[in-house]
């Protein structure tokens, strides 16, 4: 069977790959494509070639407004917290003392809250450190520090994330000189369900997913067919012999 140019244009224009989010780290690109699969969107990273070390995401052009809705409902991408690396790596000004310190502050909650979020169910994750500055010229003793730490829960998660409160304390007094674990507070909050169920996965979405592409081809199909040189009305089914 031969296709018209006509035809295979009309059908190429819905199978294209469109992009909808560039220069993104690897880790913000791994996790759009986990997010998007999670919802039935097929996705691919590729590199940014206008980068060095960035990514692109590209998806299917009929499901691009899909998977950017979708994005905004996870609020993806999230930018990740800044680091020692972020702080310390991109001014040439030497730092007073105190801007030193305050710029360590920072980096180290920076870390602490990348160390959170690596936690499976984890969305967001905050690490606010209180550290009073230690004066050998005054008579009465600093204050002892303290830290708090926010973690926005997937729906269905907080409950596992509150009994991992004591691991969270351990793991930022540990982080931290002189800070007590009995000193951190944790606060898990569970993001608003928003979101809509997974998609079927397996032979039951590939299925679907046949079905919806002949559809889309049969419908392609009829529509072309008046511009594909022969008629429909010139066709006429073969008599039968008397």
């Amino acid at each position: 069977m031969r296709w018209s140019p006509a035809l295979l244009l009309l059908l190429a224009a819905g199978c294209g790959g469109e992009e909808i989010l560039h220069g993104l780290e690897e880790g913000q690109a791994n996790q759009i494509l986990v997010a998007l699969d999670e919802d039935g969107v097929r996705a691919e990273k590729r590199r940014d070639e206008g980068s060095e070390g960035a990514w692109r995401v590209e998806v299917e052009r009929a499901e691009a407004p899909r998977a950017q809705r979708l994005l905004a409902e996870r609020e993806l991408p999230r930018p990740r917290p800044p680091g020692f690396g972020e702080v310390f790596g991109k001014g040439s000004v030497v730092p007073t003392p105190s801007e030193e310190r305050a710029l360590y502050l920072h980096a180290l909650s920076g870390e602490l809250a990348r160390s959170v979020e690596a936690i499976d169910g984890v969305i967001e994750a905050r690490v606010h450190l209180a550290l009073p500055p230690q004066d050998l010229l005054r008579a009465e003793p600093a204050p002892p520090p303290r830290a708090a730490v926010l973690v926005k829960a997937r729906p269905g998660a907080r409950g596992r994330l509150e009994a991992l409160a004591p691991g969270l304390q351990a793991l930022v007094a540990g982080a931290v000189a002189g800070l007590e674990p009995a000193a951190v507070s944790v606060v898990v909050a569970e993001a608003a369900p928003g979101l809509p169920p997974p998609r079927p996965s397996g032979r039951g979405r590939a299925l679907l997913l046949a079905l919806a592409g002949a559809t889309a081809l049969l419908g392609a199909g009829l529509a072309a067919a008046p511009y594909l040189g022969r008629p429909w009305r010139s066709l006429r089914w073969p008599r039968k012999a008397d």
